[in-house]
């Protein structure tokens, strides 16, 4: 497994997603934004499959917006994904960044948890494209 910089490639070539993603569709389109923002990385696995992609994406001077898509197959991986995204996260020149979780996503609010965030703001009503409710994470650096 290794890790390389976000393309569109990656972001097309990921999945199947796992089931808190699978409302999504992640089009050709929405690659090349996410390639365009910069800044992402792809967990790539030893066969060419797309793990997971992750990055932190400018919401204003200072402060980051820091986003995750998983494929099913992310936990045989999960100790060098967290890994990798903790160091970039230590390594970012933001010194706020955020991240949703809808709330009743558990196992996404133990992993933002591992990652150094803490709840900001439990519910924020109708917050993602979905129209669910998700709670906000910050990490202070």
């Amino acid at each position: 497994m290794k890790f390389e910089p976000l393309t569109a490639e990656h972001v097309c070539k990921l999945g199947p997603l796992v089931a808190i993603h699978a409302d999504y569709e992640l089009t050709p389109e929405f690659a090349l934004d996410l390639e365009d923002v910069g800044g992402g990385m792809a967990c790539v696995d030893d066969d060419g499959s797309v793990i997971a992609i992750a990055g932190i994406m400018t919401q204003w001077r200072g402060v980051g917006l820091a986003w995750a898509w998983l494929s099913k197959d992310w936990r045989r991986h999960a100790r060098a994904i967290t890994e990798k995204m903790v160091e970039m996260l230590d390594s970012s020149d933001f010194h706020r960044i955020e991240v949703a979780v809808r709330c009743d996503f558990d196992a996404g609010h133990r992993w933002v948890d591992r990652l150094g965030f803490h709840v900001e703001t439990p519910c924020a009503k109708a917050w993602g494209p979905d129209k669910a409710d998700y709670t906000i994470h910050v990490r202070l650096i």
